[in-house]
Order: structure tokens, then sequence, then C-alpha cells
């Protein structure tokens, strides 16, 4: 699993290249010198990965289409502006890592300089210094146009789609994606010649009935990929698809097993840092608890029974944001605590105590979890590890409008499969970029 298409990562590592030499082209122009031995030239390092923690913050890395030259250019504006913070935080903790002011708003705008015009060269470089692979798909089925679908959202991936081969649908006729289809089943060979294939990807229906064995591995023999509809489901869509799933997965090939060495880790990381978030947390929820009591009646802090790893039970808390005689009444205390994202606070106690990690599937009550495991074969496999503060699903499907119970069970699945450090760190980042009050382009 790869986190940062290729595209982005070397966007990402440019970025922080021009940055840093436009911080040391600052600090020459007001010093003369750069003491890369004596301590300046860590400041300056510090400043060079502030720009791009700040742009990853701004959404600069999710997405490399922009609606206009403004948006961009106020949305980078805003990048310098999360930078400033950051140096002004430093300042005030005396840190070895600041930056002269001078040196700082000098090297901020020779920064917004660089970018603008390196992100504006990068979008006309793109198809230059990458190779778009066109992507062919057998078959016309639910999975495959969703992935076609997909692709024109995902330019970062760096896939188009050539087409489709199937035996149902006439020559020409559009299916999703800009795709039409080229051809049938037994026209693979000629079609891969003609669309200069670097990619096939086998629709479920198509595996089931008549695969063409000997055309795909001929192709394979030339370069080309070849893989089935779950497999590329996963990459352009980041969750298990289920209505590929195979029971066989899950009963003989594991494929789907949470290994035990990450959540071991996992949990060893949890629980410290949990530790030094709850010691942060107890003087704000002492005044949340105070400011709620003072505006309402009832208890500040209401607890609920949730399913937690391997289904066992567990009790979890959060602030009272309504009133008690009225549900659907959100108190002006409660409407602050929402807006500030402070209602399940409470919740890291749960992290300290083991019985929730940082990261992963959002609790669900037990009596749902035990409803929804015997309507969903596969529910238990997302109950395999600890539910999380922030997750996978929550940052995948944040613009989801309607609850779609499948979509996120596949999404939970995608992240126990996948489970890491690396994958945690990446959530944990998009989280608060969620809880930021800042503006994507």
């Amino acid at each position: 699993m790869r986190l940062l298409p290729e595209r982005v990562s070397v966007l990402l590592l440019t970025e922080f290249l021009l940055s840093l030499a436009s911080f040391v082209t600052a600090q020459y122009l007001a010093f003369g010198v750069v003491g890369f031995f004596e301590g300046e030239i860590w400041g300056l390092l510090a400043a060079a990965v502030s720009v791009v923690a700040g742009g990853f913050l701004s959404g600069l890395y999710q997405n490399l289409r922009w609606k206009s030259r403004v948006a961009l250019i106020l949305q980078i504006c805003g990048v310098f502006g999360i930078v400033l913070v950051i140096q002004g935080l430093l300042v005030y903790a005396q840190s070895p890592f600041q930056v002269a002011r001078g040196v700082m708003l000098t090297g901020v705008g020779l920064n917004l300089i660089v970018m603008v015009g390196w992100r504006i060269s990068y979008a006309a470089l793109l198809k230059k210094i990458f190779d778009t692979q066109a992507v062919l798909f057998l078959g016309v089925d639910d999975v495959v146009c969703e992935i076609a679908s997909n692709l024109e959202n995902r330019p970062e991936l760096g896939l188009t789609v050539a087409g489709f081969l199937s035996d149902a649908h006439g020559v020409g006729t559009p299916i999703a994606g800009g795709g039409c289809v080229e051809g049938g089943i037994d026209d693979l060979a000629i079609v891969t010649e003609r669309l200069q294939v670097r990619r096939i990807v086998a629709g479920m229906e198509e595996m089931r009935r008549r695969l063409p064995v000997a055309a795909l591995m001929a192709a394979k023999k030339k370069g080309i990929a070849v893989e089935e509809a779950g497999g590329a489901y996963e990459t352009v869509c980041g969750r298990v698809c289920s209505r590929t799933f195979r029971p066989s997965q899950l009963v003989f090939a594991n494929e789907m097993a949470v290994r035990p060495g990450a959540m071991a880790l996992q949990s060893i990381y949890s629980n410290l840092a949990g530790l030094v978030a709850f010691v942060c947390a107890v003087p704000i929820l002492a005044v949340a608890r105070v400011a709620i009591r003072l505006t309402s009646p009832g208890s500040a802090v209401l607890s609920e029974c949730y399913a937690g790893q391997n289904g066992i039970p567990f009790f979890a808390s959060r602030l009272r944001c309504c009133r008690i005689d009225d549900t659907e009444r959100v108190t002006a205390v409660g409407r602050w605590i929402r807006a500030l994202h402070l209602e399940y606070l409470p919740r890291i106690g749960s992290v300290v105590r083991g019985e929730m990690s940082l990261v992963g599937p959002a609790p669900v009550r037990i009596e749902f979890a035990e409803h929804l495991s015997a309507m969903i074969p596969v529910y238990r496999q997302r109950l395999s590890v600890k539910p999380g503060l922030t997750g996978w699903t929550q940052i995948q499907m944040v613009e989801t409008e309607l609850p779609d119970i499948i979509r996120e069970v596949e999404t939970d699945l995608y992240y126990t499969k996948h489970l890491s450090v690396a994958l945690d760190a990446y959530i944990l980042l998009h989280a608060l970029r969620e809880v930021l009050p800042l503006t994507e382009g």
C-alpha cells in the first residue's frame, strides 16, 4: 500500500528542497553567510519542514488540481500563515530552531513566489515527467465502472481509462470514466496493442465466465500489469470491495488478518501519546464540565457501552452537548464544544486504559455491533482491532451525507488489512487538518 502516489511524493520532496533553498537564500541576503556548522541550518530546516507540514494540513498534497490560479495563490498564502504561527510558537518557547525575523519574512516572500511558480510548472510537466498508464477493463460490471469513474478524481495515480472489452455491448458504447467499449473479450490482444495499454483490470463477471488466460499471460510477458478488480478497487477507492470478497480470503489465505506486531506497536505509542494528551486535556475537561453544569441541569458527561477489540464491551464517555430532557436541542455551551471538537475528548481516558487507540474504526454501541455481526459475515473482522478516536473511515467519508454501513465496513476492513505506523500517522495528520479551520482550494 502506497500512502502517497509517486507524483505527490516527488512534489512534496521538491517543494521541501525549494523551500529550504529559499530560506538559505534569505539567510545569506541578511547576514552574507550561512552557518551550516553553527546551528543556523537547523532552524532553516525546521522552517522548510513547517512549509511542507502547512501544505499537507491545507490539503495541497491531497489533490493536484485547483479551481483557478487565484485559488491556488490564496491556498498557498494560507500555508505560510501556518508557517508564521509555528515560527511564533518557536520564538515564544525560545527554541533553538527559531529563525531571525528578517530571515523568516524574506524567506516566506521568496517561498511564495517559488512555490506558486513551481506548482503551475509542475502541473504542466506532469505528463512529460511521469508516464500515464492506460487501463483496459475486461467487462462492464458495477465494480469495474466504479473504478473507472473514480480514476477521473484521482489524477495523482497517473491512470487513465483506455476503454472496456465486453461481449454484451456494442463497440463504441460509452460506459464510465470517459471510456467506451473497444471490442469483445477475444479482441484483447488487438485492443491492447492499438491503445498501448499498460494495465489490465479483469472484472469479476469475466473471471467467473470466461477469462482469456492465454492472452493475459502474453500481455504479462510484454510487461503489462494484470490485476483483478478487487485489487484495483482498493488502490483507487481506498477500501476493500465486498462485492469481490471471497470467504476463502479470510479462512484460508488469511489476507484480511491484522499483523500482531503492528497491533502491539500501536498499543505502545497509543498509550504513551494518550497519557500525554490526557494530562493536557484535564484542565480543558474541568472547565467544560463546570460550564455544562452551570448552564443546564444534568450530568456533564454521558457514558455508553461500546464494542471493543474482539467485541469485548467497554464504556466510553463524551461531554453532554444537549439538554437532558430534549436530546435534539443543543445548548449554547454544547455548540461551542462541538465547534471546538471537544465532545469526545473524555475518550482519551479510554485510550490510556487500553480500551481504545488513537486510530481505529469508530466505536459502535454493543447492541448495534452484535446486530451487524449477525447480518454481515465479515463485520467481526472489523472488531479485530481497537476502536479509535479517529480513523481511516472518518477521513475518507467526511463529505458523506447519508450513512452507508457497507461502505463503512469496506473502509474499516481496508484499515485493518493495512494497519501500520505510517498509516496511523497519515490518518492523524488528516484528522488534524479537519479540526483546523483551513480552507482548501
